[in-house]
């Protein structure tokens, strides 16, 4: 079971690569030959490679955005409670008899 799985990778893998340009087979008149496209499959791995770095780069300033979103929300939080002190001490001291 498991080498019926293996080949079935292989297959597909040599299939997608068919498809997606890296190789390419050609019948000569007494043999066949396999081209592997070195440029197509260099061309093709720095792509990817630029895409996954916009990717982290997306996900990298959406975190500082979100990052930046919370402390404001904590700095907002926290000036409210230093007001609410405030105003209590000053209607503490009010309170007190002199």
């Amino acid at each position: 079971m498991q080498n019926v799985i293996i080949i079935v990778l292989i297959i597909v893998a040599v299939v997608a690569m068919v498809v997606g340009g890296w190789i390419s087979f050609a019948d000569l008149d007494d043999s066949a030959t396999m081209t592997i496209h070195k440029n197509e499959v260099k061309k093709d791995t720095e792509q990817a490679v630029r895409k996954g770095e916009e990717l982290v780069e997306d996900a990298a300033r959406e975190g500082r955005k979100l990052m930046n979103q919370t402390e404001d929300a904590i700095d907002s939080e926290e000036s409210v409670e230093e007001e609410s002190d405030i105003n209590r001490n000053q209607t503490e001291a009010l309170d007190t008899p002199r």
